[in-house]
């Protein structure tokens, strides 16, 4: 008698296709979905160490954990949004500075600059801030005031070097002062955190334009405020015995050292 059934056909189901689409479009969402998701490290290091200690297992518990990878964005993000808020103010309350060619405001890869003449800053010959440009700083002031970002005041000279009988013996001092009488302003009658303020004296070292005329070594003679992207490093607590009870702050950016 004849076999009535056909022959199979070679190879896997014809539906095999069409299930193992759909378990490789599972595999996707749920690996999409763990991707999305932020791991609290110190959470889950809480909970594994109560487990443990519960059960008798002594366990040090690292509780820093490094931030996640989206915090970190939303802080770089964050902090976008405050140097375009500053920018749009200053816009507005330098816009005589500005439209004079005295003043300029610069986008850079570390902040914000704010650059300025020292002739339109400071008394001729000495480092006392102008009385007509104290309200116009005093309004700089009261906006970083109220920021955590780190402030670098930078002094520049132009290549003449100072009055053999005057305050300064080179410009590298003089260019520094400048600076300095800045952040003093800033810290002493603006309210600015002593502690997020940093003075730098370059002195001739990086002139804008040639010093070969007096317009351009007038543009030479600067003061630049960077606002930074960073701000100030946590304060470490101290314990009651006298050491640190955690981990040593970042070091400040472009100073001593690197970060951890």
């Amino acid at each position: 008698m004849a076999d009535s059934c056909p022959p199979c056909k070679k190879g896997a189901p014809a539906y095999m296709m069409t299930f193992g689409d759909m378990m490789s479009l599972l595999l996707c969402f749920f690996v999409l979905l763990l991707s999305m998701s932020q791991f609290v490290r110190v959470k889950f290091e809480k909970a594994a160490g109560s487990l443990k200690d519960a059960f008798g297992i002594q366990r040090i518990q690292q509780m820093n954990a490094w931030p996640s990878g989206s915090v970190m964005v939303a802080i770089e993000f964050q902090q976008e949004i405050v140097l375009v808020k500053l920018k749009e103010k200053l816009e507005i309350s330098m816009a005589n500075l500005i439209d004079n060619g005295e003043a300029e405001l610069v986008e850079t890869e570390q902040g914000f600059l704010i650059r300025f003449d020292n002739d339109v800053l400071f008394e001729p010959g000495t480092v006392t801030l102008r009385g007509d440009i104290k309200p116009q700083f005093q309004q700089l002031a009261n906006l970083l005031s109220t920021m955590p970002n780190l402030v670098r005041v930078v002094g520049h000279t132009d290549d003449q070097p100072p009055a053999a009988d005057g305050l300064f013996k080179n410009n590298w001092a003089r260019s520094a002062a400048y600076a300095a009488a800045i952040v003093q302003f800033f810290s002493t009658e603006g309210g600015v955190e002593p502690q997020r303020l940093e003075v730098r004296g370059m002195g001739q070292q990086l002139p804008r334009v040639s010093n070969e005329t007096e317009e351009g070594r007038v543009k030479n003679r600067r003061i630049e405020i960077l606002v930074s992207r960073e701000t100030l490093p946590m304060v470490v607590p101290q314990s009651p015995e006298g050491g640190a009870a955690g981990p040593p702050p970042s070091v400040l950016p472009d100073g001593g050292g690197g970060k951890p």
